[in-house]
């Protein structure tokens, strides 16, 4: 995936508890159920993609 970064978040405390619940189910801490949260989200969207990006493919078809 090529070399991560920090974000800094900040989230309400509704938001926090729903994190704090997954932990054990998404992720061993709340920045690792953050994370997988964002990598899920971005999956069911068609973002990211098995193997390349949807701009990748895009390129495919139009070139």
């Amino acid at each position: 995936m090529g070399k991560s970064q920090r974000l800094p978040v900040a989230f309400p405390p509704l938001v926090r508890e729903i994190i704090k619940q997954q932990v054990g189910e998404l992720g061993t801490s709340e920045s690792e159920v953050v994370k997988n949260m964002v990598l899920i989200y971005l999956t069911e969207r068609g973002l990211l993609r098995m193997g390349g990006t949807r701009k990748k493919k895009q390129e495919g078809e139009n070139g």
